[in-house]
């Protein structure tokens, strides 16, 4: 007789993580674990269950974060390549629904796909992977194959994340699962697969770093994939860059935290006089201008690598002003520990920002910090405008791109939070 199959290991909880997971809630807490039954292999997912052993859904195991384990299905099915793809297929079916005038997006958003731990991003036609989790890093080449089924790219790459390698324990290098990037050819359809779809002779990395061309509504833009921040551009940004264009014409725009200028592309060819941009990385300056280039509108940007709050404050000082600013700064806190911290921050710049608008002007404003919510961020820009003693209007509120869902049950996934407000005197 053949071997008996294994037993799934089973996550048995306490009735406070029973609690959360049935609220909604896919994550589980070391703190909400009462025992684990069996052996566990992070390839592997195993069965949550209540304390009375009645099952909650199934997820990869890792005891090694704070958040052990993340639920990657309710029901009792098996987590295999099936599985995936129908998950990778539904968030794909759901991109098309959005209609956006380009060809870069978010495939796969992580806990707002029901994929916790997979980030994928489509530039052109290639694409970008990011596993956040050990499990999901332990299917990765085979979830890059299925990514080029579904969504038509013919090259997928690996991007590492520093922090969820250090916290999750993550060992792979940052490389090309499918193709090269550089010469795709027939690397697809030729390359036999090894186990669990891996490449069983995955070709060798790119010899320069990949530049990707791609176009977001009216502005076109080069995505350095192997080396730009997050997967090489931020795709969530996308339908604010278009809200704040909207409102640009006529006007001169201050875009602090520029990075590759992407907010001051759209605004120029939505007819704004002149932008400056504040960017503290030289690369990401040169990278604007050469956007700016690009989009026929370099005559009208001009890029400066400094620190944005030096800036802000010589700006106030010198007396130049402006009639938008952008501010799109990087998280100042990842822990919630920081969160004063963080708004003491958030204070200083909306309040340089607000002294340097005309009447009149615009302030569209950012935090890209989950533990600085919608309620903390308007508090804080409220403060500022109190100190600065000018009358604000607020115009609108913001938040990310729908290719990046928001889960009602899972606030975590709501991370991007702006505000339009206007000067009024």
């Amino acid at each position: 007789m053949g071997a008996m199959p294994r037993a799934s290991p089973r996550l048995v909880l306490t009735p406070r993580g029973e609690l959360r997971v049935r609220g909604g809630h896919p994550w589980v807490y070391r703190a909400d674990v009462s025992r684990l039954d069996g052996t566990w292999r992070a390839e592997e997912p195993v069965t949550v269950s209540d304390p009375a052993g009645r099952g909650l859904g199934r997820g990869f195991y890792n005891p090694r974060p704070q958040i052990v384990c993340r639920l990657l299905t309710r029901h009792d099915e098996p987590v295999d390549l099936a599985f995936f793809r129908r998950r990778i297929e539904a968030a794909w079916r759901f991109r098309q629904t959005l209609a956006y005038a380009g060809d870069a997006v978010r495939v796969v958003a992580s806990e707002g796909d029901g994929l916790p731990g997979l980030i994928v991003d489509r530039y052109a036609d290639r694409a970008v992977l990011q596993a956040q989790t050990l499990g999901i890093e332990h299917h990765a080449p085979s979830l890059a194959g299925l990514v080029a089924e579904v969504t038509g790219v013919r090259a997928v790459y690996r991007r590492t994340d520093p922090t969820a390698a250090a916290i999750e324990g993550l060992t792979s290098e940052a490389g090309w699962l499918i193709g090269d990037g550089a010469a795709i050819g027939s690397t697809l359809a030729a390359a036999p697969s090894g186990p669990a779809g891996e490449s069983a002779n995955p070709p060798a990395r790119a010899a320069t770093p990949v530049e990707v061309e791609i176009r977001e509504g009216a502005c076109g833009f080069r995505v350095a994939i192997e080396t730009g921040q997050k997967t090489g551009f931020y795709l969530d940004q996308r339908e604010n860059r278009e809200a704040v264009a909207r409102l640009a014409r006529g006007r001169t725009v201050l875009d602090a935290f520029a990075y590759t200028g992407a907010f001051g592309c759209h605004a120029l060819r939505a007819e704004a006089q002149h932008v400056l941009a504040l960017e503290a990385s030289a690369e990401a300056c040169a990278a604007a201008r050469a956007h700016a280039a690009l989009n026929g509108v370099a005559d009208r940007f001009e890029a400066l690598s400094a620190n944005a709050f030096d800036v802000l404050r010589d700006l106030e000082r010198t007396g130049r002003r402006f009639d938008l600013v952008v501010l799109d700064p990087p998280p100042f806190t990842r822990r919630r520990t920081a969160v004063e911290a963080a708004l003491r921050g958030y204070k200083e710049v909306n309040l340089r920002a607000l002294r340097c608008l005309r009447a009149g002007g615009i302030l569209a404003t950012f935090s890209c910090s989950h533990h600085v919510g919608p309620a903390l961020f308007e508090g804080v820009c409220r403060a500022a405008a109190q100190d600065v003693g000018r009358p604000v209007r607020l115009l609108g509120t913001l938040g990310q791109a729908r290719d990046h869902p928001v889960l009602l049950t899972v606030p975590e996934t709501r991370y991007l939070t702006g505000l339009l407000l206007e000067v009024l005197e």
